[in-house]
């Protein structure tokens, strides 16, 4: 199943701030709602984790993700990612693209995703209206915790630890700001799921 899915929200900051951040994982990943960023791979990717619910199932991907193309002068990036349930009931892969769009001393951040679900994923994703719905949900709340990032100027509270030896396993880098945002996501879900159905009723009037 594909989707193309976009989303924007606006940061009160430059394009330059915005886009030092942006582009620094390490500091804007644990942004995410539900997001968890693990250990930095050979190749320049990171480990990473997200949990997300899709209709009656709560799915908890494990996978990794990172920056592709990043064309700092006309502040664009593309960013790859793919993981899979744990619980093996399907995967998810993406590529997004990122824009940096100046707005009035304010930046406007604009993301198209174009993702492809495999499995159960696939199934309890039919809603393409809901999946918008819930993206743009998190991509604000992604957008709040930003800005307050940036207006903070505080460095990230991510925790570093050594690379792993060969039968270790990586352990996961998580901030303080991920912990309280894997619990928000299961309002921002409620929140979404009562405007998707608003929407339904609206069109059917």
């Amino acid at each position: 199943m594909a989707l193309i899915i976009k989303t924007s929200f606006m940061a009160n900051a430059t394009r330059d701030k915005v886009w030092d951040l942006i582009t620094d994982i390490e500091k804007s990943a644990p942004c995410f709602p539900g997001a968890v960023l693990g250990n930095k791979l050979p190749d320049g990717f990171y480990q990473g984790g997200f949990n997300v619910k899709l209709g009656p199932m709560t799915f908890n991907f494990s996978g990794k993700f990172g920056f592709t193309e990043l064309n700092a002068p006309n502040y664009l990036a593309k960013i790859s990612a793919s993981g899979t349930d744990t619980k093996g009931r399907g995967g998810a892969q993406g590529l997004i693209d990122v824009e940096l769009v100046e707005v009035a001393n304010q930046t406007q951040v604009n993301i198209l995703s174009d993702v492809t679900l495999s499995g159960s994923v696939a199934q309890y994703g039919r809603g393409v209206g809901m999946i918008q719905a819930i993206s743009q949900q998190l991509i604000n709340e992604f957008g709040k915790n930003l800005s307050i990032m940036i207006v903070d100027e505080k460095p990230s509270q991510t925790i570093t630890t050594s690379a792993p030896s060969s039968t270790e396993q990586p352990k996961p880098l998580v901030s303080a700001s991920a912990t309280n945002n894997s619990i928000q996501i299961h309002q921002l879900l409620w929140q979404t799921l009562i405007i998707w159905i608003k929407n339904i009723f609206i069109k059917k009037s």
